[in-house]
């Protein structure tokens, strides 16, 4: 039990979440937090993470809070900065933020188009690379990247969103092999159909989506948040120090089924 715990011990660690606002970043945030990590939460939207670092520092956590823009790469060096500033390392980055708009292909503006693929994989490498000479100098680190099961499948709804995910884990490979001699574990988090405010919206675009969801899920429910975080604690820890360049699926089985 003593090197079980040791293993995935947090304790300490400075974690850097983005997308912290809500849903699965939040989720991580909180855990994080019980675990004894010391929590910087990063958001565009600004109340959100102050109203969650207020719960987070009612529970006895400490948490740093950050406006961020992820598609502006000098906001992303200003977040890392300061988490040097305030904590003197970053062990582990958790890159949550993310959006999606869904329409038919053809329907997407180019301003729709650049806005989600500037967010969730541009954003998702201006993270990286801002971390990267922190965690490099230090001797390694952990950087955790939320994709999707639309990294791996699609459908008609979601183009530039299955593209940016798609990416992200091509993205997180790439950086696996460029960064491992430098002791940095780059791995990807695949969720599945997850309850959050960003796929609420996916069943007042689609009808019949959120039935549609349970009926090809074999363990028939929606994910939560929650079911995301063991994963992203397992990744961000001692136990995950041999795996580099590896995409989990947290699905509850959809990818699985055929």
């Amino acid at each position: 039990m003593a090197m079980a715990s040791s293993l995935f011990d947090l304790q300490g660690k400075v974690v850097l979440i983005t997308g912290a606002g809500g849903g699965i970043g939040a989720a991580i945030a909180r855990e994080t937090a019980r675990c004894g990590g010391r929590v910087l939460v990063a958001d565009r939207n600004v109340d959100a993470i102050q109203d969650l670092a207020r719960t987070l520092a009612d529970a006895g956590g400490a948490p740093c809070v950050a406006a961020l823009r992820v598609q502006d790469r000098k906001s992303c060096l200003e977040v890392a900065r300061g988490a040097v500033n305030r904590f003197s390392r970053i062990d582990v980055l958790i890159n949550c933020a993310g959006v999606n708009t869904r329409m038919r292909p053809e329907a997407y503006s180019e301003e729709v188009w650049d806005d989600i693929i500037d967010i969730n994989l541009k954003g998702t490498f201006n993270m990286c690379q801002a971390v990267f000479p922190v965690m490099e100098a230090q001797g390694g680190g952990k950087i955790v990247n939320i994709g999707s099961i639309l990294s791996l499948v699609s459908n008609a709804m979601t183009a530039p969103y299955s593209a940016s995910k798609g990416g992200v884990l091509q993205l997180t490979r790439a950086l696996a092999c460029a960064w491992a001699g430098q002791r940095i574990n780059v791995n990807a988090i695949l969720p599945g159909w997850i309850d959050t405010p960003l796929s609420r919206q996916a069943r007042v675009d689609i009808p019949g989506h959120a039935e549609r969801v349970v009926e090809t899920t074999p363990m028939r429910r929606w994910g939560t948040p929650e079911d995301i975080v063991g994963a992203a604690l397992f990744l961000s820890s001692a136990a995950a120090d041999f795996v580099t360049g590896a995409s989990l699926v947290v699905d509850g089985g959809v990818t699985a089924h055929v």
